[in-house]
């Protein structure tokens, strides 16, 4: 069985950015922005190309669409800024088929955990971490709605994202603090 990897922080994975923008690779800063930016599974972020990426007038589109490999799905998501200037800053090295990253599966897995120690951030990290990043700040900043973190992180429904990123929905934690409190022992 593969070992389970953590989420970043907010701060970790832009800690994680920023040391990957000091050593100058356009290659990696993509890669990492795309994968805490999107949530998409690194198996799908290794077959973009930079043609996925490019409007007809030759501008960096602001949504790409993906068909996920593990659920065969149509997704879209939004590039957000930070991906967009990543991807708009890496494209100009490659021709328009060519993949964006030609590189494995493992050696993505490596080079993650190679970023994130070199950005002193401690735990279990692997691509994956990339996308439970990405969701588990989606359900921060959906107001605790995992329905619809669920839609914007790709995942079936509001059950398994909790389940994935390792939370209770706030709802029913206050049902279960609520019933805790109510039977706590009072002093006698």
């Amino acid at each position: 069985m593969a070992e389970r990897v953590w989420a970043l922080t907010r701060e970790e994975a832009l800690s994680v950015l920023g040391y990957l923008r000091t050593t100058g690779s356009r290659r990696d800063v993509a890669l990492w922005a795309l994968g805490i930016g999107t949530g998409l599974r690194i198996g799908d972020l290794l077959r973009l190309r930079g043609c996925d990426f490019v409007t007809a007038e030759g501008h960096v589109d602001v949504h790409l669409l993906v068909r996920a490999t593990k659920t065969k799905k149509e997704r879209g998501v939004q590039l957000i800024p930070l991906v967009r200037e990543a991807v708009e800053a890496y494209l100009p090295d490659l021709r328009r088929t060519e993949l964006l990253f030609p590189i494995t599966r493992q050696h993505a897995r490596r080079l993650v955990k190679e970023w994130c120690e070199a950005a002193n951030v401690d735990g279990r990290f692997g691509t994956h971490s990339m996308r439970k990043t990405f969701a588990t700040i989606a359900y921060e900043n959906s107001g605790g709605d995992a329905a619809l973190a669920a839609r914007v992180t790709g995942h079936s429904n509001p059950a398994q994202l909790m389940t994935y990123i390792g939370r209770t929905p706030a709802t029913e934690q206050s049902v279960w603090d609520g019933v805790c409190e109510a039977l706590a022992p009072r002093g006698v």
